[in-house]
């Protein structure tokens, strides 16, 4: 028979379970009113960049607010030390990346471009799906050395479509959880050592990944059509009968003339 005193030391752990397991499966609920962190702010984001860029041993690179994106990485490719961090603190709170966590997870993906850079992985067809697909592992890493969350970053990526530059947002969000499952069955604390696990993590779905990238390469060779424009009457009688704005009107006319 348990006592009152461990029964609460059991609940309370259940509790902390519980609440650890949503802060990494995330749903949109929790995503944009769970652990939100109102008292962030954009003074606040710098330290926490500087603190990721020590974390991959690289000089801070130039650091711009204005963005049309979430966060995008310009990399100079001419030796000069000249790259940019983009990043839009506005859109990136109301897709849900609104807490220290998921900021620095975001911070974590564009700044693994720049670690990243000049190397060639040749793990599928597409090298730039291969970049993304090690900057995501790479999140996951840095969560599981961490302890953060990554329910809100896996799915705000997880719900991006695929494009050339980009796969699926659901390989991107595996890739982290991945990443976040092996990262202590590594040798090795040092970021050569824990990439070790992303071949196997690509080669697992290199098929899917490839066949993906063929019909996405299809879909944009392949004109589009334009969708006809329906423009309704000009005349409200001759709406169809069954759209709600002409209900409420024929009937709002019907109760006038009464």
């Amino acid at each position: 028979m348990q006592t009152k005193e461990e029964l609460q030391e059991m609940y309370r752990k259940m509790a902390e379970w519980s609440a650890f397991v949503r802060r990494h499966n995330a749903n949109i609920f929790d995503v944009m009113f769970k652990d939100v962190d109102h008292s962030l702010s954009e003074r606040d984001l710098p330290q926490m960049i500087s603190d990721v860029a020590l974390f991959y041993n690289l000089e801070l690179p130039i650091v711009k607010t204005h963005c049309d994106t979430l966060a995008k990485m310009v990399i100079d490719n001419d030796g000069s030390n000249n790259s940019e961090l983009y990043y839009n603190w506005e859109m990136l709170k109301k897709t849900g990346i609104n807490n220290r966590d998921a900021f620095t997870l975001c911070m974590v993906h564009e700044l693994a471009h720049l670690y990243l850079k000049g190397l060639r992985f040749m793990l599928c067809r597409n090298e730039r799906w291969c970049h993304e697909l090690a900057a995501d592992y790479l999140v996951g890493i840095y969560s599981c050395l961490n302890n953060l969350a990554t329910g809100k970053y896996k799915y705000v990526v997880g719900r991006m479509e695929r494009t050339l530059t980009h796969p699926h947002g659901t390989h991107r969000a595996a890739a982290v959880e991945y990443a976040r499952n092996i990262g202590f069955k590594l040798p090795g604390r040092d970021i050569e050592a824990l990439m070790l696990g992303l071949p196997a993590f690509i080669y697992g779905r290199s098929k899917l990944l490839n066949e993906e990238l063929s019909q996405c390469i299809a879909d944009w060779e392949t004109p589009k059509k334009e969708e006809p424009i329906y423009r309704m009457p000009d005349n409200i009688e001759d709406w169809p009968d069954d759209n709600l704005v002409k209900q409420y009107v024929m009937k709002y006319r019907k109760q006038d003339k009464e």
